[in-house]
């Protein structure tokens, strides 16, 4: 969700907010209980709470060794925490020169609060409107921005360990996403604040 509020004396403010739902993962045993040379069996709803071995986990007593018959997990059973990055962008425009006969319609873009939404507005795309510069009617523009990203410091987790016999099961051992425009950035745990200064005529 993203919009734009545009105040006086050129200044425009642009808040981008992204909100996902928990992504699935598999629980796993981390055997190969089947020979398959793959490290993916998934362990048993335990039947017998009195039979050796068994975990409790938050999904229940699991067993990573399943008898014959017993219920096995199914896959993408567990779920892990929401995501939730918020990014601010906040630019002042200063124009000066002659002013312009007819004033442009729409602002040009500019360089984006949130990470991965660049290539939509440097086209030219909808996004242009909402995450742009503010513009004056005179010939020479100034702009002054700062952009805040994840402006509420919060840490979003990478993927879960789903491995049940690991002592890091159900938490995350990296932050979510990557530098390659995977999701979020590697510092998505991080609060960031970068200062951009544009001339434009």
């Amino acid at each position: 969700m993203g919009g734009s509020i545009n105040f006086k004396w050129h200044v425009r403010v642009s808040p981008f907010i992204v909100v996902q739902d928990g992504i699935p993962f598999d629980i796993t045993t981390g055997n190969d209980l089947y020979g398959t040379t793959l490290f993916n069996s998934r362990p048993g709803i335990a039947t017998d709470p009195g039979k050796p071995g068994l975990i409790q986990t938050q999904y229940g007593l699991l067993d990573p060794n399943p008898s014959p018959g017993e219920p096995v997990l199914s896959r993408n059973f567990g779920r892990g925490p929401e995501l939730i990055s918020m990014n601010l962008r906040v630019a002042k425009t200063i124009g000066w020169g002659a002013e312009h006969e007819q004033a442009r319609p729409e602002p040009r873009p500019s360089a984006p609060a949130g990470g991965g939404l660049a290539p939509a507005a440097a086209s030219g795309g909808g996004l242009g409107s909402v995450i742009g510069s503010p513009t004056t009617s005179r010939r020479y523009n100034q702009t002054i921005g700062m952009s805040f990203r994840n402006l509420l410091n919060h840490t979003n987790p990478g993927p879960i360990t789903g491995n049940i016999t690991s002592p890091l099961f159900g938490q995350a051992n990296q932050v979510f996403g990557s530098q390659n425009g995977e999701g979020f950035y590697e510092t998505a745990n991080n609060r960031r604040l970068e200062m951009q200064i544009r001339f434009s005529f």
